[in-house]
């Protein structure tokens, strides 16, 4: 029993640093296809082949052919902040299996990203459960099967937003969760950032 401690040390570190490296590659990803569309487009079409969901393939047609038409974006900054925003909810949520955007005390999103700096112009949130890729995540996302009013994929290709956050960790309910948050500005708050230490992290 004695070895139990330094053996959950070994084991956690390389799962957070898998969780940090995945809220990255989110942010690229999303990048990606606000910049190449068109090119984002392909990757959906050959990822997503033969996908039957809530809407049988109607919604990833949608997606593509959305995706065919739009403009390209500026790619969105990253932000230490907002992304500490995005982890005190996966930190929150993932360990008891809530879902939604309202945390357990009724904050919303902005009210979450107000503890870690301040916001500018629109702010949102996207939230994405089960699945540990990035890729994954993001095409998910643009796709939004079964959402009315496509609301994801609104805010990955908002020209109103300029800045985003990501954070990914262990869901007690789905596996995983990566939750993301957008404003069109963010002002960081100086050494004010959320903690995983000691936290449950996604699985490999």
């Amino acid at each position: 029993m004695k070895f139990l401690f330094p053996l959950l040390a070994i084991v956690i570190a390389p799962l957070a640093a898998h969780a940090n490296e995945l809220s990255e590659q989110v942010i690229a990803e999303m990048n990606l296809a606000r910049t190449a569309p068109q090119q984002y487009a392909q990757i959906v079409a050959s990822q997503m082949a033969g996908y039957h969901g809530v809407e049988g393939d109607r919604a990833v047609n949608d997606a593509i052919h959305f995706l065919q038409k739009a403009k390209p974006l500026a790619p969105l900054a990253s932000s230490n902040g907002m992304s500490s925003s995005a982890l005190s909810h996966v930190l929150e949520m993932g360990p008891v299996g809530g879902r939604g955007h309202k945390s357990g005390n009724g904050s919303q999103p902005w009210d979450r990203m107000a503890q870690f700096g301040k916001w500018i112009g629109r702010a949102g949130e996207n939230i994405d459960y089960g699945v540990h890729d990035a890729r994954a995540v993001v095409i998910r996302l643009i796709v939004d099967d079964g959402v009315s009013g496509r609301g994801h994929r609104k805010n990955i290709f908002s020209s109103d937003f300029r800045v985003a956050g990501a954070a990914s960790g262990f869901h007690a309910t789905y596996g995983a969760m990566c939750v993301i948050d957008f404003a069109g500005g963010f002002v960081e708050t100086p050494g004010k950032v959320a903690s995983r230490s000691g936290s449950p992290v996604a699985p490999l």
